[in-house]
């Protein structure tokens, strides 16, 4: 079943439950009320009886009153009788003529001409119950301080009923033609608010679907400021993400490609040299075929530990030995190692690190990584010419930690590339065009950030297009508490 079909049957099931029970508290509310005003009218109608008699008593003129009586008996259907008793319980005025005069004796006459306010009895005429019952009104009439009769009215409660239901019955009716023009508006409203709202969810399945198969570039335009519109957005920043997550996971083949492809085949070709040279060969330029074929298996095992680094500290199993260190020692070590790399493309490599550092509290050869690759990353992007300084001071604001920095005259970063350089397999664009041999896995740095973050250190970036590179991390000078991530 559809989406719009579910979703009409429900709002549809649901406005015809809703309109069932407000007709059925209409109906119950309209009956009481139409109870109440009916009581209302039958006091009133007795009232106006008694203000009548009253004028009668005064200016002796019986005949008014008895036409009244007549008057209220033909203009009301629920009247059974009116009448007028005067204190000696003698009939003055009366809707049939014949009990003009006489003298009431019944059990209701009685209670009504000893009741001394308003007062409402019901009775059936006869015994038998087929007969219908009365529902009878008094009311005594006084003039001063002295009773001189009563105004009584007796109601067809059959006749009461009738009316009430006749009444209901129209307003049945309305109900009902109200409730089918609602309801067809409602279903009306309820088809467009199903279209207007799976029509975003299928453009959503089917935006969904081209990403799934691979066409990332798709982009899903909904308008709006609502929930569906905002999914559309996330869906979009989604295909963005996989978009460069595609090509990051290109870059890195094409990356890995090229580091296993060129020291093996630099490996290979100087084995075929020496194998093709003969003993003659080897004794010329063995030694230095050697050296080239060690430093291509350095360069490849290089890359395979950085590798099974980032499978570690992806699986949280990377392990660290810390022990008190000196960060001068270790920083000396890098720049000796680099130092011939330096010279070659006229870099100034240089250390200044303050005799009185505290020793941090690290491994050593961990933090010999997190420099190499630092120092690597900084003389990779730095043209002849410039300088690449590592110092290191304690942190006065966060006292138990030092600070170290990698600092050097690049060509800097772009501002949008700042928060995602420490991603892996993330390397930067516009270095990987412009310089040559830049192009690399996009390891580095993240195995670096994970590195310091382990010793429960911190690590940032801060740089300027143009104007250089700063690496900075920090290590504490004693043991803390560290943080598995």
């Amino acid at each position: 079943m559809k989406l719009r079909t579910k979703f009409v049957l429900l709002i549809g099931l649901v406005i015809a439950v809703v309109m069932l029970i407000t007709s059925v508290l209409l109906l119950i509310f309209e009956k009481q009320h139409l109870i109440e005003e009916t009581k209302k009218d039958q006091i009133a109608l007795v009232k106006g009886l008694g203000r009548v008699s009253r004028e009668a008593l005064l200016t002796k003129d019986y005949f008014f009153l008895i036409n009244y009586v007549k008057a209220i008996k033909e203009n009301t259907n629920t009247v059974a009788y009116a009448l007028f008793i005067d204190r000696e319980n003698r009939i003055l005025a009366h809707t049939d003529p014949q009990f003009l005069r006489q003298i009431v004796e019944d059990s209701i006459s009685i209670k009504s001409q000893a009741s001394q306010t308003l007062f409402i009895q019901s009775y059936r005429m006869t015994s038998d119950p087929d007969n219908p019952e009365i529902i009878d009104i008094s009311l005594p009439v006084f003039l001063g301080e002295e009773r001189k009769g009563t105004a009584r009215i007796g109601f067809s409660k059959a006749m009461l009923n009738e009316l009430i239901d006749t009444t209901l019955n129209k307003t049945r009716q309305r109900i009902l033609i109200t409730v089918l023009v609602v309801s067809l508006f409602g279903l009306m409203c309820v088809f467009i608010l199903a279209h207007t709202i799976t029509r975003p969810v299928k453009i959503l399945a089917e935006g969904a679907d081209l990403i799934g198969q691979g066409k990332l570039d798709t982009k899903i335009r909904l308008k709006g400021k609502d929930e569906l519109a905002w999914l559309a957005t996330k869906f979009n920043e989604m295909g963005e993400k996989l978009e460069e997550l595609d090509q990051m996971k290109r870059d890195f083949v094409s990356s890995v490609t090229h580091e296993l492809r060129s020291p093996l085949g630099a490996i290979e070709t100087y084995i075929n040299k020496m194998l093709d040279g003969g003993f003659e060969g080897f004794t010329k330029t063995g030694l230095e075929d050697l050296t080239i074929m060690k430093n291509n298996a350095i360069r490849l095992s290089r890359f395979i530990n950085d590798l099974l680094d980032v499978a570690k500290m992806e699986a949280t199993r990377m392990e660290i030995e810390p022990t008190s260190l000196k960060i001068s020692s270790v920083v000396q070590d890098v720049v000796t190692l680099f130092k011939l790399k330096a010279e070659e493309k006229n870099i100034n490599l240089e250390a200044k690190i303050p005799s009185e550092l505290p020793e941090a509290f690290a491994d050593s050869e961990r933090i010999r990584q997190v420099l190499i690759n630092l120092v690597s990353n900084s003389l990779k992007f730095t043209p002849g010419g410039g300088s690449v300084n590592i110092t290191a001071e304690t942190m006065k604001e966060t006292p138990g930690y030092i600070q170290i920095r990698v600092s050097d005259t690049g060509m800097g970063i772009p501002p949008e590339d700042l928060d995602k350089i420490f991603d892996k397999f993330q390397q930067i664009k516009e270095a990987r065009e412009k310089v040559e041999g830049a192009k690399g896995t996009g390891l580095g740095l993240f195995i670096v950030k994970n590195i310091v973050e382990l010793h429960g250190g911190k690590v940032w970036v801060r740089s300027e297009l143009g104007k250089g590179t700063t690496f900075i991390f920090t290590l504490p000078t004693r043991n803390v508490k560290i943080k598995n991530k």
